[in-house]
């Protein structure tokens, strides 16, 4: 799971890492709930929406809060976003980066309409943002 986070994290960092935008940063953060529960260990991605320039950006989710500081945050604007929170599902699979070995099998425990076909949105304004992100089953 930690692997999966990291390369969340990291993929997030990287995108939101290039000069391509046009337009100021800032900083958000919030808290990401699940049927009322914290989101412990996840990543949330910010996507520019039409009209809004710049990189996507992201971070981690922890105790069911993200902070994004105005250096790494998204660009002012509409936002598509993205939450995971991968969950072992008990199963083991083979590990893809050593030949031999298993790891845990990890599954979003949010519905792909968090993550993958997410429906969510957020505005970014200038200066430090506040977006909670209450998700549900239903």
């Amino acid at each position: 799971m930690l692997r999966f986070l990291a390369v969340t994290v990291l993929i997030g960092m990287c995108l939101g890492c290039g000069s391509e935008g046009g337009g100021d940063r800032a900083a958000v953060e919030g808290k990401v709930t699940f049927d009322g529960t914290p989101v412990e260990d996840g990543a949330i991605n910010f996507a520019p929406a039409a009209g809004t320039k710049g990189p996507s950006t992201g971070g981690q989710i922890k105790g069911g809060r993200y902070s994004l500081p105005a250096a790494a945050g998204p660009f002012v604007g509409r936002h598509r976003v993205e939450i995971h929170a991968p969950r072992p599902t008990g199963k083991k699979i083979a590990n893809p980066y050593k030949q031999g070995e298993t790891v845990d099998e990890l599954k979003d425990a949010v519905p792909a309409r968090y993550n993958t076909a997410s429906t969510l949105r957020g505005e970014v304004k200038p200066g430090r943002n506040t977006i909670d992100f209450e998700l549900t089953t239903h």
